[in-house]
């Protein structure tokens, strides 16, 4: 597969990049629905906003990023914006009917990031709509339209309870995002254009695991602490990296 992004662009040359363009592609090509896993950091959100703005200005779709208090009712607002009926917005069962029909006649892509926060019930409410759709189109549970689902590991576990059984089943398509490579890694890095030795790459590379959100913050507080040794990272910088940021991934 050729690069999907722009030369300058080191992060969207990455296996994690392609991994979710392609996803997005297969996705939307089939009418399917497909779940798309990312530990914090790891650029989904940055790759879905590349995605949809490759697609051009012409392309219809609906995106949603949803949060703690992404409902049914705010999933329903959402989805009537985007398929332009905002008129129908009131009674919920209403509400799901014209999507439902405005769906089947046009199947637009419906992209949902932080997929993990959604509760069961708005989960069930989207896989009925997609079933619906689905038998609208004479499909029957096998192509409604196209819902990708992208989220953090919590996502997998969310799907996998029995209560949401019925939507698991209709996912036909699932994808890990896997962190950065070695030779990722030192891709990115010259992003920076630093000088970093092997045991301050491998204590880097275990501090961030591979995330390439924990970079942007790592390497800007390791380059200032560096800035007393010549700009060079040792393994020594890396470490005390731990007693100034929080929450790193590599911590116990």
């Amino acid at each position: 597969m050729s690069d999907p992004m722009p030369a300058g662009k080191l992060f969207f040359h990455t296996r994690a990049a392609q991994i979710a363009v392609q996803s997005l592609d297969r996705i939307v090509d089939e009418g399917i629905i497909g779940m798309v896993i990312a530990a914090p950091g790891l650029g989904k959100t940055q790759t879905i906003q590349f995605w949809r703005k490759r697609q051009g200005k012409d392309f219809r779709h609906v995106w949603i990023e949803a949060d703690v208090l992404t409902s049914c009712r705010p999933i329903l607002n959402a989805l009537a914006e985007g398929l332009g009926l905002e008129a129908v917005r009131g009674r919920l069962p209403e509400m799901k009917q014209a999507i439902c029909a405005a769906l089947a006649a046009q199947p637009l892509p419906i992209l949902i990031d932080e997929a993990d926060l959604l509760a069961v019930r708005t989960f069930e409410l989207l896989r009925s709509i997609w079933d619906r759709v689905a038998a609208l189109r004479g499909f029957d549970g096998e192509r409604g339209f196209p819902l990708a689902l992208f989220g953090a590991p919590r996502l997998r576990e969310m799907l996998g309870r029995p209560d949401l059984e019925r939507l698991h089943r209709r996912i036909f398509h699932r994808a890990e995002l896997p962190p950065l490579t070695g030779a990722e890694l030192a891709m990115v890095l010259k992003k920076w254009a630093i000088e970093c030795g092997a045991e301050g790459f491998a204590e880097l590379r275990r501090l961030s695991r591979g995330s390439f959100g924990w970079l942007n913050v790592i390497i800007p507080l390791a380059q200032k602490l560096a800035a007393k040794n010549g700009g060079k990272l040792t393994a020594e910088i890396m470490r005390a990296i731990s007693g100034h940021l929080l929450g790193l991934p590599g911590e116990e």
